[in-house]
């Protein structure tokens, strides 16, 4: 699924334990994010952006997430 900048694709789902796993792709790069809990803020960089961008999974199913991504409201640039 793209959302905003950032394309996030589920990897592994476990509802019974609340944790799922995730890889984050933007500009090319690929982050993975293993064993996170529901309602856990992931914090990561987007390139050329001082502020993190935070992804939060509130609910999660057998083979979805659903969640929020919340994104700076001006990008700045690095220096």
């Amino acid at each position: 699924q793209k959302v905003s900048n950032v394309q996030v694709q589920l990897t592994k789902a476990d509802v019974k334990k609340n944790k799922y796993t995730v890889q984050l792709i933007s500009d090319d790069k690929k982050v993975e994010k293993k064993d996170k809990n529901t309602n856990e803020p992931v914090q990561f960089y987007l390139a050329g952006s001082r502020q993190p961008v935070e992804l939060v999974v509130n609910e999660i199913t057998k083979d979805q997430i659903a969640g929020y991504l919340a994104t700076p409201k001006t990008l700045q640039a690095r220096n």
